[in-house]
C-alpha cells in the first residue's frame, strides 16, 4: 500500500521537462543526450515537491545511488523501446520509476 501512494505521490511529481518522453522521442536522441535526459529526470524528482520531505543527507543518497545506475537505466530505456517503439512517455518514467524506488 504505501509504494502504490508513494508511485501516485511520484507521478504527480514530474514537471513535462523533467520526463525523458515516449520512445520514439527517445530513439532520436544520442547517448550523450541520453544519460543527460536521465540525469535531469534525476535532478527533476529530487527538486519536486514529493523530495521536501527528505533530508539533504537523504537527497543526497538517493542522488548517488540514482547516479551509480544511469548506464542501467538507459540500457533498458533502449531495450524496452526496442520491444515497444511506439510506447508512451509513462512507459519510459515506469523503468526511472523502479530505480528510483530501489534507492529510496
Amino acid at each position: 500500500m504505501r509504494e502504490a501512494i508513494l508511485i501516485g505521490l511520484l507521478l504527480l511529481a514530474w514537471s513535462p521537462s523533467a520526463m525523458a518522453g515516449d520512445c520514439p522521442q527517445w530513439r532520436r536522441l544520442g547517448p550523450e543526450a541520453k544519460r543527460s535526459d536521465i540525469e535531469g529526470m534525476i535532478e527533476g524528482h529530487l527538486n519536486s515537491n514529493a523530495s521536501k520531505k527528505y533530508t539533504s543527507e537523504n537527497k543526497a543518497a538517493i542522488r548517488r545511488c540514482l547516479k551509480a545506475f544511469v548506464p542501467q537505466i538507459v540500457e533498458e530505456i533502449d531495450q524496452a523501446c526496442t520491444d515497444r517503439p511506439g510506447a508512451n512517455a509513462e512507459y519510459v518514467d515506469d523503468i526511472f520509476d523502479h530505480y528510483l524506488l530501489s534507492c529510496i
